[in-house]
């Protein structure tokens, strides 16, 4: 079978042409050519350039050196062979060096076959290998998902324009970090697939936004970095987030529905006087992170105030991950009084962390960190085995204080391990203690997060005889489907109502509602936040089980429980 092949010949003897041609087709070609002697009609014809160029070295207007030379100039690379009838080894040589594939007299054309064929494979070859760099360096420097630069080539043009502006200070750019608020629950309930569909079409949404010029990257997840060079004045960049969060404004259409994502955006900008690209790049995702804190769609552009936090932050999460083998953890316990009786009947276990710089250190300003962290379930585990070993120690050392209860707080990321009531079983054999002496409680608003899982693992965990609490009812939304489903034997009713009883009279009819609807449902009620003796009057009046608050003690140290319990006291 014939190669076909689109010939170039640049030769002024049509008779030296026709036998080049012979001599192809009988070595296995089907040249399709076209022959030219000048150079207007050379370039003419490199305007839609064939696949192989045969050339004379002297023709009347120029010579093959100058093909060659415009061939270049042109930025085209073709095979390009020189068949002359007298041709000196120094001229031959200066060709090749030139770009010339090869060269050849005319009265020896028996090769001419063989070295087209040559040439022709290097050509082959030369763009294999151009293709297989070309597939390397997109993979090693792009996102394969979006196709977008990935972190490792957005650095790299980051650094190259910060090292410009370095040598031109007049030259400003910015750079802004965008993440899509809720994202991750959009995945969870998508799908993997769906969701990279959905990464997809942000990243076009955010291309349409910017400057051809400009670099959008997409770091990980769904999180985007964009490199706005030559900037005329920083408030162009607010520009570009303006027009970004309008692209959002519109839904993104799915199988399964529209869906509305939120971009959080942090702006930084050159002019602070930078030591590198990397320190921008920094504290633009520090100003993302301030803008997803303030819960709404809109940019923050970074100041030194974020700075400070985040390198705050910064230095809790590396002590948080530190404290657990250090030994930093502590548990109070706030008793909880039966109010028929009026005696402590059990304690809530209240983490606190004992920094080494800060002192002891409540969990409002850690435990959200932790989470991030993914902390959590070791330091849920920690909490489970103190309370229950500390329990175990008061039940032997005061055997009259019966029942003696302790209540472990639990989140509902908690509660959605796979081995929770394996570890729950696993800890109370280790510390000997009675599984009707473990309180697990769990927050109204956690709870409302993924009923349905909760109402599983609360089924499984009163298959083991321990009960479970409710807390902070009243502030959650639950339904009362929801609320009768759950395995809940306590409803803790939040402190928020429990301080304003006697004063307001709207908090005395949502606790009298609250208890009437626990009784109803046949669960016992704990009021917590119990602070005067009214609130303890009011309270045995509508009937309420148990209280917790300050009236009867603040959160206690161990030491300081063996005390109270060593009293015998009672309300």
């Amino acid at each position: 079978m014939s190669t076909s092949l689109n010939l170039l010949l640049l030769e002024d003897s049509p008779a030296d042409a026709e036998l080049m041609i012979e001599v192809l087709r009988e070595s296995g070609f089907d040249p399709t050519f076209r022959r030219v002697e000048s150079k207007d009609a050379y370039l003419r014809e490199l305007d839609q350039p064939p696949d192989f160029i045969l050339s004379d070295y002297s023709m009347p207007q120029f010579t093959a050196r100058d093909a060659l030379r415009l061939m270049k100039e042109r930025g085209l690379d073709l095979p390009f062979i020189i068949v002359s009838g007298c041709m000196g080894e120094e001229m031959a040589v200066e060709c090749m060096k030139a770009g010339a594939a090869d060269y050849l007299l005319k009265d020896r054309l028996g090769r001419l076959g063989h070295a087209v064929m040559q040439a022709l494979e290097r050509k082959q070859l030369i763009e294999e290998k151009r293709q297989a760099e070309q597939r390397l360096f997109l993979e090693t420097f792009h996102d394969s998902l979006t196709g977008l630069p990935n972190r490792a080539l957005f650095m790299d043009r980051l650094e190259r324009v910060f090292l410009q502006s370095r040598r031109q200070p007049g030259q400003m750019f910015a750079l802004l970090h965008v993440n899509l608020d809720g994202f991750k629950m959009v995945h969870s309930g998508l799908g993997p697939s769906p969701a990279d569909r959905l990464l997809i079409e942000v990243s076009q949404r955010i291309l349409r936004r910017v400057r051809s010029a400009d670099t959008v990257a997409r770091m990980e997840g769904d999180a985007f970095t964009l490199l706005i060079d030559n900037l005329k004045a920083i408030g162009n960049a607010t520009r570009v987030a303006d027009r970004i969060q309008q692209e959002f404004a519109t839904s993104f259409v799915t199988e399964e529905g529209e869906i509305f994502l939120t971009p959080c955006i942090g702006i930084a900008c050159s002019h602070a006087g930078y030591e590198s690209g990397e320190h921008l790049l920094r504290d633009a995702t520090a100003a993302m992170l301030q803008a997803k804190a303030s819960g709404r769609a809109g940019f923050v552009i970074f100041d030194k105030t974020m700075h400070q936090q985040a390198m705050a932050r910064l230095k809790i999460e590396g002590d948080l991950r530190q404290a657990l083998d250090r030994k930093e953890f502590r548990l109070a316990y706030q008793p909880i009084v039966d109010l028929n009786e009026g005696r402590v009947t059990g304690f809530e276990s209240l983490l606190r962390w004992q920094h080494p710089e800060s002192g002891l250190t409540s969990p409002d300003a850690f435990l959200s960190i932790a989470m991030e962290l993914g902390l959590m379930k070791s330091i849920g585990e920690w909490t489970l085995v103190e309370a229950c070993r500390q329990l175990k120690v008061w039940q032997e050392q005061f055997p009259r204080v019966r029942p003696l209860t302790v209540s472990v707080n639990f989140s509902i990321g908690q509660f959605a391990q796979d081995d929770l009531t394996h570890l729950i079983q696993k800890v109370l054999e280790r510390s000997g203690i009675d599984p009707s002496s473990v309180k697990l409680e769990i927050t109204e608003s956690e709870m409302m997060k993924n009923p349905e899982a909760a109402i599983k693992v609360l089924d499984e965990i009163k298959a083991q005889k321990i009960d479970t609490c409710l807390d902070d009812f009243g502030t959650g939304y639950s339904s009362l489907s929801h609320l009768q489903q759950l395995a809940i034997r306590f409803l803790k009713i939040d402190q928020s109502f429990v301080r304003r009883l006697g004063t307001e009279d709207d908090a005395l009819a949502i606790v009298k509602t609250i208890i009437t609807l626990a009784h109803q449902l046949g669960r016992q009620v704990i009021a917590e936040g119990v602070e005067t003796a009214e609130h303890l009057v009011i309270l045995r009046s509508l009937g309420c089980e148990y209280g917790q608050g300050y009236f009867f003690a603040k959160p206690l140290a161990p030491e300081e429980v063996d005390t109270l319990l060593a009293s015998g006291r009672r309300w």
